[in-house]
């Protein structure tokens, strides 16, 4: 009975605070694939054996949708995971996924940069043929703009270091009438920490491209951090006469942070005249399109070349050889049975024009034609933000749990701005800013007010026409720059502290509440009153009994 009482006990608390939990944790090592708008409760398994859940544990709003308009049965995409979403028609400013990752795996290593991919198949799941366009967010920064397809998968990549905690927050943010953003799948990869650690890790990349001249696209498994490497890309052009040759190494070490996949590196576009150039011309994907975009181009040789043989180019850049943008200098000179990297930094637009060239030309010397394997395209962003002040944050968490109503906001509260939290203000700090109003009134709160003092730089606080209750909170009397304080029409009892009512510069409302303005003096006659007759006393003492004998009872069947 003992046992049973307390499983129970132990099953309610539990229970209790399972309903307050925004943040699902997963380990610090993730490869987490999560099929957005998913009904089932089961995780599935895709063709290449990675696992997909269920949304519902990430997001607290939105609607689920199946799509009208099949998605294409193709790699790189699973069409199951395609074929259903999650939409936002709701009023708030954003919508958000949010992922608590633990901050330790097994050998105590933090995770440091994670690859975040958000894809997007509008399918006509609303029978409007109208694909929305809307914005995309990421731990309070700006991502980017999604245009979506009616029959086209979108999708985006971004890579960047946890250096504020360990939660991922991606959100959705409406910008047009009637274009309600949605989302069909969102997956995070864990990265090694050397990789693509040449740009520091307060800055993410965010990548416009990525190709090889494999037979098929290729990610996971053959690419273990899962990135997409696509047979062919939108905007691309080519000279006539290029070939896809195929190398006869027995193996290729790969020994650089990046990691390219052994599979992208075993085939390569070159030219079947020795002295011609191998040109490729790319369509900037950037916005706008004069926006700096940074390259990683492999190289392995194909074959084992004789003595007489030799395979030696340079790298031109809109028809200029800028050995100060490519890293490192000098003529290219791919090593068989290994993979070299060439970055190629900030290469922009012709003037006037939305593209870009980038030629291989063979040295004097060289023999044979230029070859290029894969490569990666990418633009860095702005320095991360810190994100909105961490005693805030920590607040406004308590004040969620506590309450129902303010549950379903997630993300950072204040940034990108202006998509703060419906119920806040912050000031203009765009990197760490301070939350500086809270407006809480008339959401039907019930029950006692948590202390959420941390919140030192709020100048409103506006609470009136809920139901708190219990004594008046001395902490709202703590607050050093708070200039309005609206309490009106609560169930606040007890004294209000004479900082805040002696306080000229505050404007205070605590009219509704039954409210001692001092210790003797009430502004009801339902609390304060003179001291009750015997028979009363007793009757109030007796009253409080139960409780007691119900406590005591319910504890001792415990011992």
């Amino acid at each position: 009975m003992k046992t049973q009482l307390l499983n129970l006990l132990l099953l309610l608390i539990f229970s209790y605070f399972s309903c307050l939990l925004v943040l699902v944790s997963v380990s610090a090592k993730v490869f987490l694939s999560i099929d957005c708008g998913s009904s089932s409760l089961q995780p599935y398994t895709d063709e290449r054996s990675v696992v997909w859940v269920g949304d519902n544990p990430y997001t607290r709003n939105g609607e689920i949708h199946q799509v009208n308009t099949a998605p294409p049965n193709t790699l790189p995409f699973d069409s199951s995971v395609m074929s259903t979403l999650r939409a936002f028609p709701t009023l708030q400013k954003k919508n958000c996924y949010s992922i608590d990752i633990d901050n330790k795996d097994e050998d105590n290593t933090a995770v440091e940069r994670v690859l975040v991919r958000a894809s997007f198949y509008y399918g006509d799941y609303d029978n409007k043929a109208n694909p929305p366009t809307f914005l995309l967010q990421f731990n309070g920064n700006n991502w980017t703009q999604i245009q979506t397809s009616i029959s086209r998968i979108r999708y985006k990549e971004v890579v960047y270091s946890l250096n504020n905690g360990n939660n991922i927050n991606i959100c959705l943010a409406q910008t047009q009438p009637d274009n309600i953003p949605f989302i069909s799948a969102l997956e995070v990869r864990s990265l090694d920490s050397e990789a693509y650690n040449y740009v520091g890790s307060t800055y993410p990349l965010f990548f416009t491209t990525r190709m090889s001249f494999a037979k098929t696209d290729i990610r996971f498994p053959e690419d273990s951090f899962d990135r997409i490497w696509l047979t062919s890309v939108p905007g691309l052009n080519r000279t006539n006469g290029l070939t896809v040759v195929t190398s006869n190494s027995p193996s290729i070490i790969v020994d650089i942070n990046e990691k390219p996949p052994e599979a992208v590196l075993r085939t390569a576009h070159t030219h079947s005249n020795s002295s011609a150039l191998t040109t490729l011309t790319y369509i900037s994907f950037a916005d706008p399109p004069y926006y700096p975009i940074h390259f990683n181009f492999y190289f392995s040789e194909v074959i084992k070349l004789s003595p007489t043989q030799k395979r030696s180019f340079d790298i031109i850049v809109n028809n200029n050889k800028l050995d100060s943008i490519i890293i490192p200098k000098g003529p290219v000179i791919p090593p068989y049975g290994r993979v070299l990297e060439v970055r190629i930094a900030n290469v922009t637009s012709f003037t006037g024009n939305s593209s870009f060239s980038i030629t291989s030309k063979p040295t004097n010397d060289s023999t044979l034609p230029p070859l290029v394997n894969a490569f990666e395209g990418y633009i860095i962003g702005h320095k991360l933000v810190q994100g909105t002040n961490s005693n805030d944050v920590k607040a406004l968490g308590l004040l969620q749990k506590s309450f129902n109503q303010l549950q379903n906001w997630s993300g950072d509260p204040c940034l990108p701005s202006p998509y703060n939290w419906e119920w806040i203000a912050c000031n203009d700090d765009t990197d760490s800013p301070r939350v500086t109003a809270l407006y809480l009134n008339d959401l039907g709160l019930e029950g006692i007010l948590p202390d959420f003092s941390a919140m030192g730089a709020l100048k409103t606080i506006d609470l009136h026409n809920n139901s708190l209750m219990q004594e008046f909170p001395d902490f709202l009397g703590t607050f050093p720059k708070l200039e309005i304080l609206n309490v009106a029409d609560n169930k606040f009892s007890g004294t209000i502290p004479s900082s805040m009512s002696n306080n000229i510069n505050l404007k205070l409302n605590v009219s509704g509440n039954p409210l001692c303005t001092n210790r003797t003096v009430c502004k009801t006659d339902t609390i304060t009153r003179s001291p009750p007759s015997p028979s009363k006393g007793k009757s109030s003492k007796i009253s409080s009994q139960p409780i007691i004998v119900l406590l005591i009872t319910f504890f001792g069947l415990l011992m």
